[in-house]
């Protein structure tokens, strides 16, 4: 009888080792996930700079990414100097120095060109930065 609850107690450790190896392993992936995603993020303000002038601020409403496709599709908030504001997507690749395709929603706003000063950056977990 003895012998069977020893077996039964380090079954059951087991198993509860296993358990929170897998849990620890998956918080860890979720935490470079989104590391990464927030690289992404970063690298197309970037871009988006250098591609609409006048810019004031930037806000990144949301990005998802395409696994098979290697796509990030980004919503954002982009407000000019005047004030004004305009919400649009656009598709950008890790890494790449321009956008691939975005869609203009208000030519006044989005003007093509390069915007020289600093701007204001929030991205999707709420974390500010000035570029």
């Amino acid at each position: 009888m003895p012998r069977k609850i020893r077996k039964l107690s380090l079954t059951i450790l087991l198993i509860a080792i296993l358990g929170i190896g897998g849990k620890v392993y998956m918080d860890k992936r979720e935490a470079q996930k989104q590391q990464d995603l927030l690289a992404v993020e970063k690298q197309s303000v970037k871009v988006l700079k250098n591609t609409f002038a006048d810019i004031k601020e930037v806000k990144v409403e949301r990005t998802e990414y395409n696994n098979i496709t290697g796509f990030y599709h980004t919503v954002v908030i982009l407000t000019n100097i005047e004030g004004k504001s305009v919400t649009f997507d656009y598709g950008f690749i890790k890494n790449d120095t321009e956008l691939s395709g975005f869609a203009v929603v208000n030519e006044k706003i989005q003007k093509k060109g390069v915007t020289k000063d600093k701007i204001k950056a929030i991205y999707s977990n709420e974390e500010e930065e000035v570029i």
